[in-house]
């Protein structure tokens, strides 16, 4: 049974009220609706799939089977728009505000009154401009925030249930449905299972092994079905091996540090208001810790769970680009690690002893970091339809 509604459920729903209002604020004002190449296959895929075409794109005037991605984002989006009734992109963007919002009913569920600090994290720019996009990785985000949480469950509890078994199981098959890199769930309970087999727990590592298994035999299936319909295993040559382990390095190093800061740094050229974000950032974030040093908690095992996940996460995504040369780590790529890093650096604060000064620190961190949102071409012009879409909307 849920719980009766208490004060944080509306201020939940109201968080969520705001940022999907921003998300789709920000999808119309962009020319393009926040749309790329790899919306083009979700997209297309998606209104195949309501048209009885499966899930296909057109190439060469022919219905080829989409083995590029797997088909979790475009089935949701199909789904979603076959319920509200809407155009794919519509929908595309409907999906991901139904991710968060569903998102934010297990954290008021599972995590009480940190929920609203954890929710708050959707409110960073970058992740702004993840959910804004027609892309899988919000519902992936969600996924596996869900997925490490049962995870940090199982490990916990002495015992296990076929429930928890099947839940388990079904949330690792939805992130390799929703992105190939989610088999990155393999070798991260394969790395769990064999701490509990040093530590003599067979049962648990024998749990893990079986998951590992079962994950990977489901990852087969669907590139044999990939093979068997589009003659590639996935959207074509994906590893070429042709990335130096020095330049893998440099990239990821760059990337995470982008990460850390509220506006991306370019390394090429100067950018003033990349280096006045950096130092508010510095500013505010070296506040909150020497407010609070007292008040940071011992980690707890949801705290390394969602860490070890990251790390996780990260190596495997080093690890593959060293025989894949797919494009630099930016925002888009590291957002499952950074996103469960953020979220466990959160739940190490106690949130209930912030000052109201700490409070105002954050929220101009997260003001701040919409720099990011700043176009770095056209703004005249976006400026301009944001401000007659205010206009026509008042």
């Amino acid at each position: 049974m849920w719980p009766i509604l208490k004060i944080r459920d509306y201020h939940l729903f109201l968080i969520w009220l705001l940022h999907s209002a921003i998300i789709l604020f920000l999808a119309y004002i962009n020319p393009n609706h926040y749309t790329t190449i790899d919306s083009r296959y979700y997209l297309e895929s998606a209104a195949n799939l309501l048209s009885g075409d499966g899930y296909t794109v057109v190439e060469n005037s022919f219905h080829c089977w989409n083995s590029t991605f797997p088909i979790g984002y475009s089935l949701a989006i199909s789904i979603v728009s076959v319920l509200t009734g809407t155009h794919v992109l519509i929908a595309s963007k409907l999906v991901n505000i139904a991710a968060s919002g569903i998102w934010m009913i297990y954290l008021s569920h599972w995590l009480g009154e940190k929920s609203i600090m954890l929710s708050c994290i959707l409110f960073f720019g970058s992740f702004l401009k993840l959910w804004a996009h027609t892309w899988s990785e919000p519902l992936f985000l969600i996924i596996l925030f869900c997925w490490t949480y049962q995870f940090y469950k199982l490990n916990k509890n002495p015992d296990f249930s076929k429930k928890s078994f099947s839940c388990f199981a079904f949330l690792g098959f939805m992130l390799i449905s929703v992105r190939y890199a989610g088999i990155f769930i393999v070798p991260t309970t394969l790395a769990v299972g064999a701490d509990f087999l040093r530590k003599k727990n067979f049962s648990k590592a024998k749990f893990s092994g079986c998951l590992a298994l079962t994950w990977t035999a489901f990852f087969a299936f669907y590139l044999w079905i990939n093979k068997y319909q589009s003659g590639t295993w996935s959207g074509g040559e994906r590893f070429d091996g042709k990335v130096d382990l020095v330049k893998n390095l440099t990239a990821f190093s760059k990337g995470i540090l982008n990460e850390l800061l509220i506006r991306d740094i370019n390394f090429e050229v100067f950018t003033p208001t990349s280096f006045i974000g950096t130092g508010i950032q510095i500013v505010v974030i070296s506040f909150v810790i020497i407010q609070n040093r007292q008040k940071i908690k011992k980690s707890s095992s949801l705290v390394i769970h969602l860490w070890l996940v990251a790390i996780g996460y990260l190596l495997f995504l080093f690890t593959a680009r060293l025989f894949s040369s797919f494009d630099e780590p930016t925002y888009r790529l590291l957002a499952p690690f950074s996103f469960l890093a953020l979220c466990g650096f959160c739940l190490t604060f106690d949130t209930n002893k912030f000052s109201k000064c700490v409070k105002y620190g954050l929220i101009t961190l997260i003001v701040f970091s919409w720099l990011d949102l700043i176009p770095r071409h056209g703004i005249k012009m976006k400026l301009s339809k944001a401000l007659s879409a205010i206009t026509d909307f008042i």
